[in-house]
């Protein structure tokens, strides 16, 4: 819903409650990161990634919050990790191509894109990761046909689009209000 002070509130709770838990952790890193508090993100995920070091889900918001930043070499490296730690799942595939993409690496976001297509149609990936990278190269045509796809697939993972920084992009154009609104959500 892009209540994010709502949110920051109701995690803290949550973390009084199991302060060592790594799921409640990671969360305020990505609550901190959709705020635009980029600093207090990296931040917490490096405390995250201090409690466990293989909690990849602490990598990939890190590397989101490094690509906020314009720290594409120390981003792409969080990222790959996510990538090989979750043996190349679409959602770790779809973020890695869409920093190669923001740091200039196309050639790399499309050879992420050429492995997605291939997972897609196995099922193992949903139109939203392929979007990702797509809106990272700018191509908001494509990126906007794979989200199509999803919306007709009813995915449950579309209405990340939402608040998903991936996304900021593709806010600007028609067809995102009309998508938003067709899923029953508020642009």
């Amino acid at each position: 819903m892009g209540r994010f002070d709502q949110a920051l509130t109701e995690i803290k709770r949550a973390q009084e409650l199991d302060p060592l838990s790594l799921v409640i952790n990671e969360n305020i890193a990505e609550v901190y990161l959709l705020m635009g508090q980029v600093n207090a993100s990296i931040e917490q995920c490096k405390k995250v990634i201090e409690l466990d070091p293989n909690f990849l889900w602490g990598h990939n918001d890190l590397g989101m919050a490094y690509l906020q930043q314009g720290r594409y070499t120390e981003a792409l490296a969080e990222l790959q990790k996510v990538v090989e730690g979750s043996g190349r799942v679409g959602s770790s595939l779809g973020n890695l191509g869409y920093g190669y993409a923001v740091s200039g690496k196309r050639s790399e976001a499309l050879s992420i894109l050429k492995e997605l297509e291939g997972k897609y149609v196995k099922q193992e990936a949903v139109g939203k990761d392929l979007a990702t990278v797509y809106a990272g190269l700018g191509e908001k045509d494509q990126a906007f046909a794979w989200l199509e796809k999803d919306f007709q697939a009813r995915s449950g993972y579309l209405s990340g689009i939402r608040w998903a920084p991936q996304f900021d992009s593709l806010r600007s154009d028609p067809s995102y209000a009309d998508l938003l609104r067709r899923m029953g959500l508020t642009p």
